[in-house]
């Protein structure tokens, strides 16, 4: 098998290392040479240049490549993959091509650019999650498209993917640009149970006083059991970590979070569907305040110290309700792409995107066998729901953050018990005359319903 890897960055670069161990023949370019050269290095000293190609120019990319071609583009998202694509029409590549663009672009981009290239070439998309280390191991790849060009390359990648039980995490999730939405609410997904993590050390640190190490033992007893995961792994690893005066390290971290964007797009999407995620978005929500202080409404945004207080949270209700909000976090998420697929006809495969999410990914977790069995199984877990409104009640009561426990808490509320929307509705229509639906089915006014002699005024 033949494949072109163009952008031969910290991903690109591990990418291309897998794709040659796997016995894939690589052809690969940067439009830096020194990338290229420290790609050609690492895989001498591993014994396996006999498989790779560089090359200095795209032109001379295509005309090496046997027809059809297989390109792979791992560069930044946005105007570079337009350049990059018209690039290689100029360099001479044919409508029986496929170009798969393995970035983390916008997924709207990737509907546009299906349309743009349709008579030029096959342009399909893949999600690929796990970092630098899954990219060289085995990460997890959510692809899209059409079937087309994937026939011929969806067998090699299943021996790129990570795998889980002898399955693999590559799969071809649904039609257009679907793979790339789906790595968007991975994203989404991730951002959530980071903080949910950060919440929940938050509490023991500051709630309980218990020290960074202590709390490292607690994830890493989680860890051991039902609740086995990546994130909460790295994080108890963490926790332990401490420097030559013993300081821990998070002690000497700044608080203010980063972000690329992805997270923000699953929010700005959800919105947009009309598909409620409050966790996902509560953890962008959570990012944006860390930086509150550096943006031009800091004056207004920030507020003096406040005194906390100490509680006395039992751990096994902390565990169940961290269950129950994480499990959370993955339905809303699945719930996103599902309307998505439903809006855009994608015909997303929710099992094999879970699938794809089982290992080298950075949400893989071995609860995701429970996540699978949908909301029939949310709603068995009456003593882990009990134990979530108890813990983020006394959470709330320290006086400390927990937008993302809250924000959980507050979703599965709202969906199990009684709503107060016949009120938000009546508003609505006293002020805007907007209309109000009945128990009925009925739409009329409130005027329809009682007598209103005179409305405030």
């Amino acid at each position: 098998m033949q494949v072109a890897l163009v952008g031969l960055g910290v991903m690109g670069k591990n990418l291309a290392l897998n794709l040659i161990e796997k016995g894939i023949t690589l052809v690969a370019y940067d439009k830096n040479p020194n990338a290229g050269e420290e790609l050609l290095s690492c895989a001498k000293s591993q014994g396996m240049a006999d498989k790779l190609h560089i090359v200095s120019d795209l032109g001379d990319m295509v005309r090496r490549l046997e027809t059809p071609r297989s390109i792979l583009l791992l560069v930044p998202a946005g105007e570079l993959v337009d350049a990059v694509c018209n690039e290689l029409i100029e360099a001479g590549v044919q409508c029986s091509d496929i170009i798969v663009d393995c970035g983390n672009s916008n997924y709207k981009d990737g509907i546009n650019r299906k349309l743009k290239y349709q008579d030029k070439f096959e342009f399909a998309t893949m999600g690929i999650s796990g970092g630098a280390e899954g990219a060289r191991h085995g990460p997890a790849m959510m692809a899209s498209g059409s079937e087309g060009g994937w026939e011929r390359v969806e067998p090699w990648f299943t021996k790129v993917a990570a795998s889980y039980k002898g399955e693999s995490c590559f799969a071809r999730v649904g039609q257009s640009a679907s793979g790339h939405f789906v790595k968007m609410v991975h994203n989404g997904i991730e951002y959530a149970l980071m903080q949910l993590i950060a919440e929940v050390y938050q509490l023991l640190r500051h709630g309980t006083k218990r020290s960074p190490k202590e709390i490292a033992e607690i994830f890493n007893e989680w860890s051991q059991g039902q609740l086995n995961s990546y994130l909460l792994s790295i994080s108890s690893h963490i926790l332990s970590l401490e420097n030559s005066q013993n300081v821990p390290l998070v002690d000497l971290i700044d608080n203010k979070v980063g972000a690329k964007g992805t997270g923000l797009w699953t929010a700005q999407n959800a919105l947009e569907l009309g598909i409620a995620v409050p966790s996902l978005v509560a953890a962008v929500q959570a990012r944006h305040l860390t930086n509150a202080c550096n943006t031009t409404a800091a004056q207004e945004m920030t507020y003096s110290a406040q005194n906390t207080t100490q509680v006395d949270i039992d751990l096994d209700e902390l565990k169940d309700a961290f269950t129950l909000a994480s499990l959370l976090a993955y339905r809303q998420g699945l719930a996103l792409i599902k309307g998505a697929s439903r809006t855009h006809q994608w015909k997303v495969d929710l099992a094999k995107t879970l699938q794809t999410w089982r290992a080298g990914c950075i949400i893989r977790a071995d609860y995701l066998d429970s996540v699978a069995q949908g909301v029939e199984f949310i709603d068995t877990l009456e003593k882990e729901s009990l134990a979530m409104r108890k813990v983020t009640g006394q959470a709330v009561m320290t006086g400390l953050a927990f937008p993302v426990l809250s924000a959980t808490q507050t979703y599965l509320a709202t969906l199990t018990t009684p709503s107060n929307g016949h009120l938000v509705q009546a508003q609505r229509d006293y002020f805007g005359e907007h209309g109000i639906k009945t128990h009925s089915g009925e739409t009329c006014h409130l005027t329809d319903l009682v007598d209103i002699d005179a409305k405030v005024r």
